[in-house]
């Protein structure tokens, strides 16, 4: 099984890949089309960014909607995606007003700061042979559902968030804290923060595991250019 987990970070994107056994790779890339290859020979990749966006029709996607009220304590890590227009725009207030003329809601400032992020993205998804081989996460989503449906307690910016998000991801992947350790020993913590790791290692635990996964919705609604509006995630089953 080759499988892929992705998130964004200062220095660009970082990545875990699993190869299969107990064999994984790992690196940070300034930008995703280098690792648009990887991810079209990969059986599937998650990555930590919206894909399917909004063009028309008030409100958010639905997909927003349901992760923040599964999460709980938690819900104010679901930023709300922006309109696919937005991409287009040149700043913050022009964003913004297209956003509400769009969806009938401005965009936050956390939403427009990864607009150029969302535009690597969905450059890359575009591009691949297969669009399905590259689908969205999104990690909290992902360590509730592999926590029994429970969400995290503490915040991943923490030593004890990052020490429970760490103990979830060992039950599915022994290794996981060794594969954590080695990306920290490599970079500083202002280009790679700690919560970036357990983010892209959690999007390749939960993509090595094809038979429990289900998606946020669980029939999403595909945007414009044909791409799901959803967040994968995995169900463990016993």
């Amino acid at each position: 099984m080759n499988v892929i987990g992705i998130d964004g970070c200062r220095r660009g994107w970082v990545f875990v890949q699993f190869m299969g056994g107990q064999e994984f790779r790992w690196g940070v890339v300034g930008r995703l089309d280098a690792l648009r290859d990887r991810i079209d020979t990969s059986d599937l990749t998650l990555i930590d960014i919206p894909i399917g966006l909004k063009s028309y029709g008030s409100g958010e996607r639905q997909c927003d909607r349901e992760a923040r009220k599964l999460l709980g304590l938690r819900a104010s890590s679901v930023f709300p995606a922006p309109c696919r227009q937005a991409l287009n725009c040149c700043d913050y207030a022009e964003g913004s007003a297209v956003n509400q003329s769009v969806t009938g809601r401005k965009l936050s400032v956390q939403s427009w700061a990864i607009v150029p992020k969302i535009s690597e993205a969905d450059c890359v998804v575009r591009s691949l042979l297969d669009r399905r081989k590259l689908r969205e996460m999104h990690p909290e989503v992902c360590f509730m559902a592999l926590n029994g449906g429970k969400p995290m307690r503490h915040n991943k910016k923490k030593a004890a968030g990052q020490a429970e998000r760490l103990a979830v991801l060992s039950r599915y992947r022994p290794d996981a804290e060794y594969i954590f350790q080695e990306v920290r020993a490599r970079w500083l913590k202002k280009e790679l923060a700690n919560d970036d790791i357990l983010d892209a290692l959690v999007g390749a635990v939960v993509a090595s595991h094809p038979d429990w996964l289900v998606s946020l919705p669980m029939s999403p609604e595909d945007d414009e250019l044909s791409l799901p509006m959803e967040m994968v995630y995995a169900v463990p089953v016993a």
